[in-house]
């Protein structure tokens, strides 16, 4: 689900709760609003029982289905968890938390490197990975950024025959040795 379309659903949603929640409350208060509406429609079900229950049951439905699409607007469809290759044997899948593991098994080898943390994501065919990293401070950042870089893309490649179109790595901390 494109951006712009999440957004036009989860503004639509909010909306609509909105109403349905009123519409919900309103045969509990002041029938005024309710009053003028049925009035146009000449209506006169408004004064009974049952029009307090149906309308509740509306309102109710409604806000409910607004909430069902909110969530699913604000959740969306990220990127896959597998990525699939078929073969004469048959198809592999290979799932992101496989690649995420290459990534930081390559990413933690470097020295001057304190911790990592990857993130595969699989975007029809391409692959992209993103490493957050913590370094040290008598480190040449580029420099160790770089060779990262180099060695997730070729690892990943090689030992999955999937091809990595990027590699970011997002240096969050750089600490003293010992810390």
């Amino acid at each position: 689900m494109n951006t712009f379309f999440r957004v036009t659903v989860a503004i639509y949603a909010f909306i609509s709760t909105i109403i349905g929640a009123v519409v919900m409350i309103s045969p509990f208060g002041e029938k005024k609003l309710m009053n003028l509406i049925l009035e146009r429609a000449e209506i006169n079900l408004y004064n009974s029982n049952a029009y307090d229950v149906i309308v509740f049951i509306i309102g109710l439905m409604f806000m409910l289905v607004s909430i069902a699409i909110l969530s699913s607007g604000i959740r969306g469809k990220g990127s896959s968890k597998y990525i699939s290759r078929d073969n004469p044997a048959g198809t592999v899948n290979i799932s992101a938390v496989s690649i995420e593991n290459i990534a930081l098994a390559m990413s933690r080898r470097f020295q001057g490197v304190k911790d990592a943390k990857a993130k595969a994501i699989f975007r029809k065919d391409a692959l992209t990975i993103s490493i957050r990293l913590q370094a040290y401070t008598d480190v040449n950042l580029p420099e160790l950024c770089k060779g990262i870089q180099e060695r997730v893309k070729e690892s990943i490649e090689t030992s999955t025959d999937i091809k990595v179109q990027n590699v970011t790595v997002n240096v969050e901390n750089v600490s003293q040795q010992g810390e």
